[in-house]
């Protein structure tokens, strides 16, 4: 049940992020790309333009699992 509450906390950090600093995402791969000397995590073009809809899918699968985990915390 932890695993959910740390997803919801990590995907509403990234659906913020993706709609309303999309600059601050591409710093982060930036600094990624230098740390690591490679590219793990390469955020291309095409998905930098769809950010608004990425934004939305990990805030609605952040309120899901929040859900979910006040539902499983009531019933059990």
């Amino acid at each position: 049940m932890w695993f959910l509450v740390v997803a919801a906390t990590v995907a509403s950090i990234f659906g913020f992020l993706f709609l309303f600093f999309p600059k601050v995402i591409r710093r982060l791969n930036k600094n990624m790309s230098k740390t690591f000397n490679r590219v793990l995590a390469n955020f291309d073009e095409k998905v930098y333009n769809l950010r608004i809809g990425i934004g939305v899918c990990l805030l609605m699968f952040s309120a899901t699992a929040i859900f979910v985990v006040y539902y499983l915390i009531r019933k059990y």
